[in-house]
């Protein structure tokens, strides 16, 4: 019965915030048309989502919108798989040899600290206008949130595990296999979650500086051109794109770490 009624619960609260979550939107939604068409009547600094959503119909009869999407997606997919394989990697290195995380840890917090728009450049002039720079840029954002996550959840690993492993025979790459690793999913996840945003973040600042193409690039020269339709247009699309990313992101969570929901 406990079982029963826990299920049940669960299925009303599931209910109650898809509930919240439409009523906030259509409040959004009404109030953001109402500011653009009554109360501020200004096009060139404010936009209602009915000249919004029509210049994306526009530009995605015309092509131009997926010309855009598919330049920033190719690079994000890229940077943002890069990122997560060679973060859990030196992530799990770092948590397992302590002594190569005192030289290298400084290095990589440094270099974490370092706001992305300063560097972005230094990657335009080394690898040139193109995929290539973009892709680093969104690497590097990436990077480090899965790499923290994932040294954070290695060491958060229970020793009593580790020892009955060992005590069974097991080697060091099945104890990995088989123990840090399973309990250190969550954590990866929640690093892969951060680095959603910080990967999209990216995208822009890569394609403000060394790009011809992409929503950051469309996002940079309608600002300029005071065109609030479709810089708003990129906006969306980025922000559609990070929801949904986390949502898939937080039900991998929920399959992997059942216990942390």
């Amino acid at each position: 019965m406990s079982l029963g009624s826990d299920s049940m619960q669960d299925s009303l609260k599931g209910r109650s915030q898809w509930r919240a979550v439409l009523l906030s939107l259509v409040i959004l939604v009404v109030v953001w048309e109402v500011l653009g068409r009554y109360v501020i009547h200004n096009d060139l600094i404010f936009a209602p989502l009915s000249h919004i959503f029509e210049r994306m119909y526009t530009m995605a009869l015309s092509g131009e919108l997926w010309k855009h999407v598919k330049a920033s997606g190719i690079a994000f997919i890229f940077g943002y798989t890069a990122a997560i394989a060679f973060g859990v990697m030196t992530g799990i290195l770092l948590a397992l040899k302590p002594r190569i995380g005192f030289y290298v840890e400084p290095w990589l917090g440094a270099l974490y600290a370092t706001p992305m728009i300063a560097l972005a450049p230094i990657f335009v002039v080394l690898l040139g206008i193109g995929l290539s720079s973009k892709i680093a840029i969104i690497f590097i954002e990436a990077f480090f949130p899965v790499t923290t996550n994932s040294a954070l959840g290695i060491k958060s690993t229970n020793r009593d595990l580790i020892d009955a492993s060992l005590s069974f025979g097991a080697t060091d790459a099945q104890v990995v296999k088989t123990v840090l690793l399973p309990n250190s999913l969550p954590f990866i996840v929640a690093g892969m979650r951060i680095a959603v945003g910080r990967a999209l973040a990216g995208v822009v600042v890569a394609e403000i500086f060394g790009s011809v193409a992409g929503i950051g690039n469309m996002i940079w020269f309608s600002a300029e051109a005071y065109d609030m339709p479709k810089l708003f247009s990129g906006v969306f699309l980025l922000a559609g794109t990070s929801v949904a990313l986390m949502s898939v992101l937080a039900r991998i969570e929920k399959r992997v770490a059942p216990w942390r929901a």
